[in-house]
């Protein structure tokens, strides 16, 4: 049975441009940031967070460049709880804000060593000079989830007054599993009328399971950045939502997925971090099997092993020779050679690749399993004119 597609208009934002050069270690170039911001928006990201204008004059100069590229997508600059952020934010000519304020108990005394009265009072005095200067904003509450959920509301309900087209929940700390983040996003989403954002960071390795928990729960908005790319533990991966959305929620954004891999190896060189060859959706070992039960189903039909196509993500798939396999890959590997062996010489090449494999301590390349079958055939040859002298 063919599920009807999900009709839900859910949104991503992407940080890997602010967040994601906040990983410590990382630095953009203004010609990285440029050339990842306009990819993002070939892909089809809808928003995205460039930076903070904060931050230095070369982050706005960078900012500035972005916003003058016109680009499809939304850009939005990132402002913390200071009024001169606004200032510096409307230098980079930027139509769009993210105003942050901390809302926990332990944010609130040891971060602006204030109350909760001055953090309501002085977050007033940020909306309205963002309003009184024609900024669009989303607020967002760090470390919401360590909140007090009737001081949460408050401020909450500020932002609806003030006008933010949406609000932001942000578990800095993970302190939410996808069991507690259903239960107080539904819990939020019930107790207050404006949309709903989540930011998710990845400290127990639960932030694209706790995204999708929460667009279960009512949030329409999603935090991500390619790869997950972040601060500490990192965010929920672009590439893992985006794919989990259209296969487990029949939700389908309209992202151009086959460059999946290309913006990963562009990001991945801009921030000098190595894509894991097991890392979901874009790694080269997705679609790379070796096993030879699961090669012998993927030859016979990949749906047995395989969610979607390799070409959705950019990726090509992979038949590995190695201790594991079975002789079904090897008869389908030398027939990609041009060279059709029997069940017999297949079986024969297997047990001598795998024991090469296993001295090797990893898979063969094309070029050694050329190597095994040209033995294998001068052997063979060899014992075919052998003829032994006679007893006179």
């Amino acid at each position: 049975m063919v599920l009807a597609k999900d009709k839900r208009n859910i949104n991503l934002i992407d940080t890997t441009l602010r967040n994601g050069e906040q990983t410590a270690g990382v630095v953009f170039s203004k010609h990285e940031k440029l050339r990842i911001a306009k990819m993002l928006d070939e892909l089809g990201i809808p928003e995205i967070e460039v930076g903070t204008p904060a931050l230095c004059a070369r982050e706005r100069e960078v900012i500035k460049a972005i916003v003058n590229s016109k680009l499809n997508s939304k850009i939005f600059a990132y402002c913390e709880l200071d009024l001169k952020h606004i200032d510096y934010a409307l230098e980079t000519g930027v139509s769009n804000i993210i105003v942050n304020v901390s809302t926990s108990d332990i944010h609130i005394d040891k971060k602006y060593g204030q109350n909760k009265t001055w953090v309501l009072n002085y977050f007033k005095k940020m909306l309205r000079k963002a309003k009184k200067n024609d900024l669009n904003f989303i607020v967002s509450a760090e470390d919401a989830t360590r909140t007090d959920l009737e001081f949460l509301l408050k401020v909450m309900n500020i932002a609806k007054k003030r006008g933010a087209y949406r609000f932001r929940i942000c578990d800095t700390v993970s302190r939410f599993d996808p069991f507690r983040t259903f239960l107080n996003i539904n819990n939020i989403s019930n107790s207050i009328d404006i949309p709903l954002e989540v930011y998710n960071h990845n400290d127990f390795g639960m932030a694209t399971a706790n995204a999708m928990a929460a667009i279960r729960a009512g949030a329409n908005s999603i935090v991500v950045s390619v790869g997950g790319l972040g601060e500490g533990t990192g965010n929920a991966a672009l590439e893992e939502i985006v794919m989990a959305l259209k296969y487990l929620e029949n939700i389908e954004l309209g992202i151009v997925t086959a460059r999946f891999r290309e913006l990963a190896e562009c990001v991945a060189r801009a921030s000098a971090r190595a894509i894991p060859v097991w890392k979901a959706i874009v790694g080269t070992n997705v679609f790379a099997h070796e096993s030879g039960i699961h090669a012998d189903g993927v030859i016979k039909n990949p749906k047995n092993y395989e969610v979607f196509k390799p070409s959705e993500v950019g990726l090509t798939r992979q038949l590995i020779v190695g201790k594991h396999s079975g002789s079904h890959t090897i008869l389908h590997k030398f027939k990609e050679f041009g060279i059709d062996l029997t069940d017999k010489e297949a079986n024969e090449i297997l047990a001598k690749s795998r024991s090469m494999a296993i001295d090797l301590k990893r898979p063969l390349f094309d070029k050694e399993l050329m190597y095994i079958y040209k033995e294998y055939e001068e052997k063979k040859e060899e014992k075919e004119n052998y003829e032994p002298l006679s007893n006179e």
